[in-house]
């Protein structure tokens, strides 16, 4: 498994790869089509998030194959700019062999490296039991549930709001 930084890769393959996670995870809240109307909107978003100090983007390849991402956007707010949110996401075939974990790690010791970031924020979907159990083998404690959280079409599902000190 090699991880890479976010300009290391082409924005055409990014948007390629990210696309690809969020439409074949039920588990992604925002429509990726919705979000990003073009490769521009795309490139010109992680962009912005990577021009705030703390911030990253990494990718992961298995076999020179992608199967992961994951973001790290700091937090702007010049009272919680040493407070970053986590996205991430890993395709199917690569889910449950560790890769997410490897990949979460390697955020926790670049944020450390980096010396900007002490906390971080993540929500996730009470349900999606494999994420919940990753996050919590790195080290992310549940801090809130939030009852129905996310509605799709007629039914709705709890979100957990996870939190990880990485520096204090």
């Amino acid at each position: 498994m090699i991880i890479k930084d976010f300009n290391d890769f082409d924005t055409n393959e990014l948007y390629a790869i990210f696309r690809h996670i969020y439409i074949t995870s039920p588990f992604m809240s925002d429509n990726f089509d919705r979000k990003f109307n073009s490769i521009i909107d795309f490139r010109n978003y992680y962009h912005q998030i990577l021009r705030q100090n703390g911030s990253f983007v990494m990718v992961t390849l298995v076999d020179k194959r992608p199967a992961g991402f994951l973001v790290l956007a700091s937090n702007p707010a010049e009272k919680l700019n040493h407070t970053a949110w986590l996205n991430m996401g890993i395709l199917e075939s690569f889910r449950r062999k560790g890769i997410g974990v490897q990949l979460v790690e390697s955020a926790f010791e670049r944020a450390r490296k980096e010396n900007l970031i002490e906390i971080i924020y993540l929500m996730v979907r009470a349900d999606h039991t494999g994420a919940v159990q990753l996050y919590r083998k790195t080290g992310f404690e549940v801090i809130a549930r939030l009852e129905k959280d996310t509605k799709i079409g007629n039914d709705y599902y709890d979100g957990l709001m996870m939190r990880k000190f990485v520096r204090i």
